[in-house]
């Protein structure tokens, strides 16, 4: 379990408060992006799976490779990346039509 809580503080995720309160033994980790919440669940040491699972945009997805992991959270970044470069190029062609020339 620490090796994936260590990545996933390192690519941004901050624990949820109350944690250590959890009866079920996961641990949730959260991160916040222009598209919504990132929500990281990793299961309990007591769990037969390892891995972590992450609830992104309404859909869940499971990961036990650190590989497919990066993959996935570069992935979402990129797009993160391209839906803030088409508002700020949207913004600046509005403001340049109402300049006076």
């Amino acid at each position: 379990m620490s090796m994936f809580r260590s990545y996933l503080l390192k690519n941004d995720f901050y624990a949820k408060k109350g944690n250590e309160k959890n009866p079920n033994g996961e641990k949730v980790f959260l991160r916040h992006d222009l598209s919504g919440p990132i929500y990281a669940i990793v299961p309990s040491k007591s769990e037969v799976r390892r891995g972590v699972k992450i609830i992104a945009n309404g859909q869940e997805f499971w990961f036990d490779n650190f590989d497919k992991l990066d993959f996935f959270l570069t992935k979402f970044q990129q797009n993160e990346d391209s839906f803030q470069k088409m508002l700020k190029r949207k913004t600046i062609s509005k403001q340049l039509r109402t300049l006076r020339i």
